[in-house]
């Protein structure tokens, strides 16, 4: 299950950016069509069954709006809900409750649309970690990333500073050579800082094992590359942590997990992961 969300500068710094978006504080309609001081009570209800996330970002939303709404009734994030449930309790003014509707209702159904997809995604296999990748919505990384824990993923790194990952295209700008790049990365590297190599050949493998990577990427191979990458590292005489990327589907997981690995990553559980459907109730008292 994932961590409690961390309410962090910049994700409020983003719910003002929503808000500002919707001109939230100059509802139009509503200032010419409902009373002012009308008060109210509202539900947020899943319209399909779902994995909830955001749930925390309702009363975070209110807030940065200077609203005096009063938030209960959330179900924790991460929590399998069905169709019709309602998921959160909301009273106050109903002028307040109009104007941030759309603006909680897109953050909810965009993070558990993540969340839905990674749990559909991960009941696919046991002993495999899955991982997202930085193919995020910009500036959503840090949210769309705990919607992949809420989900039952794991997220790889969130940025570039937080390890050495070094891609084909890193090799590429060594003339393609394998060795020379990896020469130049553990002569200059802090002995703290971790090591993936992502790998596109046996060959390339071959060339990194004696590195002794913390983990080794195989990237768009086909099941047998893999599985004799896999013989050639049960040989090494240290053993790094294998993940599989490039493309990689559900269905193709259970066939990966008998392969050995360890881990994948799938850039999918942020960009295909399709909106969930919740709506807003109003009741004026």
């Amino acid at each position: 299950m994932s961590s409690a969300l961390v309410l962090s500068p910049h994700i409020r710094s983003l719910i003002r950016m929503a808000l500002a978006e919707d001109d939230a504080a100059h509802d139009i309609t509503t200032r010419l069509t409902v009373p002012e001081h009308l008060s109210g009570s509202a539900v947020i209800i899943a319209r399909g069954a779902m994995v909830l996330c955001g749930g925390a970002l309702i009363k975070a939303i209110a807030e940065e709006a200077k609203a005096t709404l009063e938030v209960s009734a959330v179900i924790a994030d991460g929590t399998a809900v069905q169709a019709d449930q309602v998921v959160a309790r909301l009273t106050g003014r109903v002028a307040e409750l109009l104007a941030l509707e759309r603006t909680m209702l897109n953050f909810l159904q965009k993070l558990s649309g993540i969340a839905t997809f990674t749990r559909q995604v991960v009941a696919n296999v046991r002993n495999i970690k899955v991982l997202d990748t930085r193919k995020t919505t910009p500036g959503w990384r840090e949210l769309e990333k705990y919607a992949v824990r809420c989900g039952g993923g794991m997220n790889h790194r969130g940025s570039l500073s937080e390890m050495a990952l070094v891609k084909n295209n890193h090799i590429d700008a060594n003339d393609g050579d394998v060795v020379q790049t990896l020469e130049r990365l553990y002569r200059d590297k802090s002995p703290t800082l971790a090591v993936e190599v992502e790998v596109r050949s046996l060959d390339e493998l071959r060339a990194a094992l004696p590195y002794h990577p913390d983990t080794v990427m195989f990237d768009n191979m086909t099941d047998q590359q893999i599985a004799e990458g896999m013989a050639m590292i049960r040989c090494a005489d240290r053993r790094p942590k294998v993940e599989v990327s490039g493309g990689i589907t559900a269905s193709r997981l259970a066939k990966l997990e008998l392969l050995g690995v360890d881990c994948v990553s799938m850039g999918a559980l942020t960009t295909q992961a399709p909106w969930c459907d919740l709506s807003m109730r109003i009741r004026h008292e």
